[in-house]
C-alpha cells in the first residue's frame, strides 16, 4: 500500500471500521466544563458514547475545539517518514477551520518531502457523510486505484454525497445559534422537528419541518427515495444520537421501500453531537445532487 487515507473524527467512523479498513484518524476534542475528552476511543465498546449523550440529556454544558497544527504535523510526518503518500479527507471547511489548518501544514511539509504526494481535500461533508466519502476512497484503494484517481473521484463526486438530518431536541440548535429561543420554545410545544441537510457549500441548513418525530424520520426516507442513485446497489450510512430504535426504523424503511442491502450504522460522534444533541438522526447516500 503506497498511500494512506486519513480523516478526522467528524466522520463518525467507528474504531472497528477504521481498524478493519486501515484508515488513519485525527481527533477533535470535546469538553464538559474544563474536562477535556478525546472524540476517538480505541475500543469497540460504545459505552463512552452513551455516557456522552446521557450528559447532554441533562443539559450539561459542552463544546468542541478544532484540531491543531501539531496533531497534523505528527500524523502527516509519521506517514511520510514511512515512505508513503497520503490523502486527508477533511470535515467541511464551512463548519470548521480544521481543513485550512491541515492544508497549511501540508504546504510546509511539501518542500521537505519533494518525492511524496500529498492531498488535503475539503469534502464539504459532515458526520457519516464524511464517513461515506472515506468509504468510497477505501473501496478505490482496495481495488488498486492510484492516489490521483482517489483524489479525482472526490473532486468529481463529493457534491453527490447527500446529507439528511433531523434532531429531536431544539435546545441544541438554539444553543448553537441556528434557531432563536422563541422558535425553539414554539417548536417544542408544537412537536415541530426540523429537516436539514448539508448544502453544496458544506453548510448545515434547515429545509423543512415536520409535525412529530415519526414524520421527520419518514421525511428522511422520502428524501432518499427522491434522489438516491441505484439504491439497491448502495452502501448507505446512518448515524444516530443515541436513538438506536429510530435508526433501526429508518434502516427497515430503506430496506423495505428501496431494497437497500448494505448499511454502515453507528453513533453520531461528539464532534457533531455536541451541537445537534441526543435524538439526532442522519442518512447519507450517493445521489443525483445534494440540492
Amino acid at each position: 500500500m503506497k498511500f494512506e487515507i486519513i480523516t478526522d473524527t467528524a466522520s463518525g467512523l467507528s474504531y472497528k471500521y477504521v481498524t478493519k479498513n486501515n484508515v488513519k484518524m485525527v481527533s477533535f476534542k470535546y469538553y464538559f466544563g474544563d474536562n477535556e475528552h478525546d472524540t476517538f476511543v480505541q475500543s469497540n465498546d460504545e459505552d463512552w458514547l452513551r455516557e456522552f449523550y446521557a450528559k447532554l440529556r441533562k443539559k450539561e454544558s459542552a463544546n468542541t475545539s478544532m484540531i491543531n497544527s501539531d496533531a497534523f504535523i505528527t500524523m502527516f510526518t509519521d506517514v511520510l517518514n514511512k515512505g508513503k503518500d497520503f490523502i486527508y479527507l477533511a470535515f467541511s471547511s464551512a463548519l470548521s477551520g480544521t481543513c485550512e489548518t491541515a492544508r497549511a501544514v501540508m504546504e510546509k511539509l511539501k518542500p521537505l518531502y519533494p518525492d511524496r504526494k500529498m492531498y488535503v481535500f475539503d469534502t464539504k461533508s459532515a458526520a457519516q457523510g464524511l464517513g461515506l466519502n472515506v468509504d468510497f476512497a477505501v473501496r478505490q484503494r482496495d481495488k488498486g486505484d492510484s492516489i490521483e484517481q482517489v483524489y479525482q473521484w472526490q473532486v468529481d463526486n463529493t457534491l453527490k454525497i447527500c446529507h439528511w438530518f433531523t434532531v429531536d431536541d431544539l435546545f441544541f440548535l438554539k444553543r448553537g445559534g441556528r434557531i432563536s429561543g422563541a422558535t425553539a420554545v414554539a417548536g417544542t410545544v408544537l412537536g415541530i422537528k426540523p429537516v436539514m441537510h448539508v448544502n453544496n457549500e458544506g453548510k448545515l441548513i434547515k429545509v423543512g419541518t415536520e409535525r412529530g418525530r415519526k414524520a421527520a424520520l419518514d421525511a428522511l426516507v422520502k428524501k432518499f427515495g427522491d434522489t438516491a442513485i441505484s439504491p439497491e446497489n448502495q452502501r448507505v450510512f446512518i448515524g444516530h444520537g443515541d436513538c438506536a430504535d429510530d435508526m433501526k426504523y429508518v434502516q427497515k424503511q430503506l430496506k423495505d421501500k428501496f431494497n437497500v442491502k448494505e448499511f454502515e450504522t453507528g453513533f453520531v460522534n461528539p464532534v457533531i453531537g455536541v451541537h445537534s444533541g441526543p435524538g439526532t438522526m442522519t442518512v447519507f447516500f450517493y445521489g443525483n445532487s445534494r440540492e
